[in-house]
């Protein structure tokens, strides 16, 4: 079809003019773009075509609707009044970025400043035209396509919405939001599509370089060149696959060759059937008798093989049994263990209980030294009163020798001397009682501190055997504590590498995180260290947890420098990459499926970037482990009418012991993959939390021990004290009734030698003789009464020293049980640190079958 032009146009003589009129409509005919659905002349456009646009507390407006014609329209205002807030809305909802509008540098700053507290957002909406044939899934949004754009400031949701024409929510998804506006030929992003003031300024007032990026955003070229960028990269990407293709296409092509000319050869054998024929009796016998010789060969190396293999079958079963032998022999110990821990607190127990009784029986002891102290006070006031009656009859007695003038000079010294006498035996009798109770006094203080002595011995022998029990629970938990040794994942050339690290990270060369070895951030949850090897094995290949890590180029570029300067090679310490998002937090990771264990529930790691890196590039979210391969089956293969499947969410492959193989399903097909390499373990255990309270514990036992050594010394101390006080006090007794006895003589006598040459006398002393008696009386009294009370206090002693040999025997039996507990503490240290080498040894014999 053509019009009146046209044919106009073919119908007149040529000319310059005509001739470039004809070539530009030859073009257009030709051109690809002819068949493009167009709006026909006095018809309006149906798609693309902006309908309404709705702000919502977007910039200077809280809440506006603008619709528009089809054709051009006008907005006008004065400044401020919010015109290019409706550019930068159409912009912003139609996938911009806020520096695009040139407005605001970030989203949020697009959001109305006068909304107040309460604002929670801004939103905004731009309804097109999407009727006729080029409509974008008309059959899912109809004849409009709402664009809405939320902008939260708090925790809403931020990002698109893809509305139909009845307002439903059809897609959130940003692809879908570009794959319309391509479908539109919708252009946000070029100047000459959407022209704001910023870049009209650069294109009237700009550089060239300006205008220039002007020109390639207007013309497309820029987007053209990224496309053709990543076109040429993937073109680069097939043909490599291609050639690799190729090159498996090559043994392939020679294996055909090498059957055509083997085809070629039995073509020929065709003409030597007759041959063959005459020949078959005799070739079969003859290879019958070879064959019959290879199979003799063969039954003899297999008996040899089968020999060897039930010899290296009984030497698996015997290191089984010792290992099992020795997992039963320490269960047995930690029951024993459990047994004497119990045992010892019983007798603990049995002691307090005993030491509350001893405190009862020493109540009635006490008593009874209170009424005797109260006897001391009456005897003491008794000695005063007989003090007091001597000195009066000795001043009676002085009269009347003053008086007796003329009296002998033998009878006047006999006379001085028995008042010498007695003042010195009334002074002596005085000094006996005190130190008699100072010797009471001194044997009961010793009597007393010798089983306090003896206890807090016993104990400090308690608290000794408890310290080294204490410590050697210590040495064994830190023998086992999987430390980070950095040699075991990378040998001497990533220490090297590790201490450059460290030493650039003192001096801020990094601009951010660095990590490595992975390995050395990695650890065995505790209980669970039999799966140890087989989360190892699922990780990855060896070399896997050697690595290092950091968050951008700049890092990436100094650290390959680094590995040159330690002269790492192709494998060794090598350098990843990872997001920044990757070192804030780890990630969360489910937890495994019931009666499995996944890698994430073996491992630890207190380092987020380690753990995440891990996740990331080992998928070790996604690997389960199990005892055995029935294990395995039972708790996770799922198998229906469409096929094999994982049970367990994420979970894509399954590990298993005792080899380290694992299965993973393909398209509803099962697929097993054997471990060809032997699993080894260079993860350590995670201690430290049992190591850091067994030292609290140590140094709790420590400062008891020490404690309990200084009130021992102390009462050691005091005990010898005691002692020497009561045997000084003893020997002063002695000299005291020595002195008694020898001055009681001499008065007898003296008193003998008066009677003899005694006259009358006048004045009679015999009243304050009689008081002096009475007095004396008294004393006897009091005495009589403290020895009565200190032989009722020596009757209640037996039950008490009865009482302390019960408790004795206790304390004794406790410490057996102690030593008992600590020699099987020993005995399971040495079980324990022998583990590995029994293990080792299965493994060896595993290994020769």
């Amino acid at each position: 079809d053509y019009d009146d032009d046209e044919e106009d146009a073919a119908a007149a003589p040529s000319s310059p003019k005509r001739k470039k009129k004809a070539k530009r409509a030859s073009n257009l005919t030709n051109s690809p773009m002819k068949d493009r659905n167009t709006n026909c002349e006095g018809k309006q456009a149906e798609c693309g075509i902006i309908h309404e646009i709705y702000v919502e507390n977007f910039m200077c407006h809280r809440k506006l609707s603008v619709k528009l014609c089809r054709n051009v329209n006008f907005i006008h205002g004065q400044n401020g009044s919010g015109k290019s807030a409706i550019l930068a809305a159409l912009q912003v909802c139609l996938g911009a970025g806020a520096r695009r509008t040139h407005r605001a540098r970030n989203l949020r700053d697009l959001v109305r400043k006068e909304s107040g507290e309460n604002c929670t957002g801004a939103k905004v909406r731009v309804t097109l035209l999407n009727r006729g044939a080029d409509g974008f899934k008309p059959e899912i949004y109809g004849d409009r396509i709402s664009v809405e754009r939320s902008i939260s400031l708090g925790s809403g949701y931020n990002g698109y919405k893809l509305l139909d024409a009845s307002g439903k929510e059809r897609s959130r998804s940003k692809k879908d939001l570009d794959a319309m506006l391509d479908q539109l030929n919708i252009q946000v992003e070029n100047p000459v599509a959407v022209l704001d003031q910023e870049e009209a300024k650069k294109f009237l007032t700009g550089k060239a370089e300006d205008k220039y990026a002007f020109f390639t955003k207007a013309t497309e070229l820029e987007r053209l060149d990224r496309v053709y960028a990543n076109i040429h990269d993937t073109i680069i990407d097939q043909e490599n696959s291609m050639t690799r293709a190729e090159e498996g296409l090559n043994p392939a092509i020679e294996r055909c060759r090498k059957l055509e000319q083997e085809w070629n050869a039995f073509q020929e054998l065709d003409k030597l059937e007759a041959d063959v024929a005459q020949a078959r009796a005799l070739y079969g016998w003859a290879l019958y008798s070879e064959k019959k010789c290879e199979v003799e060969d063969l039954e003899r190396k297999n008996e040899k093989f089968t020999k060897t293999l039930e010899k290296r079958k009984a030497e698996l079963k015997k290191a089984e049994e010792s290992l099992n032998t020795e997992d039963d022999q320490e269960e047995k110990l930690k029951a024993e263990l459990l047994e004497l821990g119990e045992e010892a607190n019983q007798a603990a127990q049995n002691k307090t209980n005993l030491e509350n009784e001893l405190r009862d029986l020493n109540k009635p002891i006490r008593v009874k030294e209170r009424e005797r102290s109260v006897v001391l006070k009456e005897l003491d006031n008794a000695k005063r009163g007989h003090k007091s009656a001597i000195r009066r009859l000795e001043k009676e007695r002085a009269e009347i020798l003053a008086n007796k003038e003329g009296s002998a000079e033998a009878e006047r010294v006999r006379i001085r001397q028995i008042a010498d006498l007695e003042r010195q035996l009334v002074q002596l009798k005085e000094r006996i009682e005190p130190v008699e109770n100072e010797v009471n006094r001194h044997l009961q203080d010793y009597n007393e501190l010798k089983p306090q002595a003896e206890d807090k011995l016993t104990s400090v022998k308690q608290t000794e055997n408890q310290y080294r029990a204490v410590e050697s629970n210590v040495r064994s938990l830190q023998s086992e504590d999987g430390s980070a040794d950095i040699a075991k994942f990378g040998g001497n050339k990533c220490v090297k590498l590790h201490a450059k690290v460290a030493q650039l990270e003192r001096a801020r060369k990094f601009k951010g995180a660095v990590i490595g070895p992975v390995g050395k951030y990695i650890k065995v949850v505790e209980g669970k260290e039999k799966y140890a090897k087989l989360a190892e094995t699922a990780i990855g290949p060896p070399g896997s947890l050697d690595k290092f890590v950091v968050t951008n180029q700049d890092d990436l570029k100094l650290l390959q420098r680094l590995r040159r300067e330690v002269g790492c090679g192709a494998r060794d310490c090598n350098v990843s990459r990872i997001s920044e998002k990757a070192v804030r937090s780890k990630y969360a990771t489910p937890a495994p499926p019931p009666g499995v264990e996944t890698v994430t529930s073996v491992l630890s790691s207190d380092n987020a970037m380690a753990w995440n890196f891990l996740i990331d590039s080992g998928n070790i979210d996604q690997s389960a482990l199990c005892d055995s391969k029935d294990d395995s089956e039972s708790a996770l293969l799922v198998s229906d009418n469409r096929g094999a499947s994982i049970r367990g969410g994420k979970v894509k492959k399954v590990f298993f012991l005792p080899d380290g193989d694992h299965w993973e399903t393909k398209g509803g097909l099962k697929t097993m993959i054997s471990n060809d390499r032997k699993m080894i373990q260079t993860i350590g255990t995670d201690r430290r939390e049992a190591i850091r309270l067994a030292k609290e514990d140590l140094r709790a036992v420590a400062d008891e021990l020490k404690r309990a050594k200084q009130e021992s010394k102390g009462l050691e101390d005091a005990l010898y004290d005691a002692k020497v006080r009561w045997n000084q006090s003893q020997k002063e007794n002695k000299k005291i009734l020595t002195g008694i006895k020898k001055a009681e003589d001499t008065l007898e006598q003296l008193k003998a030698e008066a009677d003899e040459s005694e006259q009358p006398q006048e004045n009679d002393t015999t009243d304050l003789e009689m008081d002096v008696q009475e007095k004396e009386t008294e004393v006897t009294s009091c005495k009589n009464r403290e020895a009565a009370l200190l032989q009722e206090i020596e009757s209640l002693r037996p039950a008490v020293d009865e009482k302390r040999a019960e408790i004795d025997e206790v304390a004794a039996r406790n410490q057996k049980v102690m030593d008992d507990l600590n020699a099987a503490e020993q005995k399971l240290e040495g079980i324990i640190r022998g583990n590995s080498r029994r293990v080792q040894n299965v493994e060896k014999a595993r290994a020769k079958i």
